[in-house]
């Protein structure tokens, strides 16, 4: 026969243990604040302007090892670098071809 359980009803007005409170909203880091520059973060936006320009790729690149205050960025910041990578492999593949088609 089975018992019933001596533990109290689980209320729902009460949060869990570990999870966020409405008191955490405004501390830099919080999952629930929007990111600068249109809620995308300054790394998208750089990576997105990118494509115009292709300096803010390396300028997010350098970005990656600097800015500290917001991990959602990292991302953002991580594409750049990918993306100037390949620009500059791209760059010197390029250049190299160039050098060997032109003198022969």
């Amino acid at each position: 026969m089975a018992t019933a359980s001596s533990a109290p009803p689980m209320e729902l007005s009460k949060p869990l243990p570990g999870q966020a409170q409405d008191t955490e909203a405004g501390i830099p880091g919080h999952r629930n604040d929007r990111l600068p520059c249109c809620g995308l973060g300054i790394g998208w936006v750089l990576f997105i302007a990118g494509f115009l320009f292709t300096i803010p790729w390396y300028v997010g690149a350098v970005l990656l090892c600097f800015y500290r205050e917001e991990k959602r960025e990292k991302p953002g910041f991580i594409a750049c670098t990918v993306a100037a990578v390949i620009l500059t492999i791209l760059i010197i593949v390029v250049a190299i071809l160039d050098a060997v088609l032109v003198h022969d």
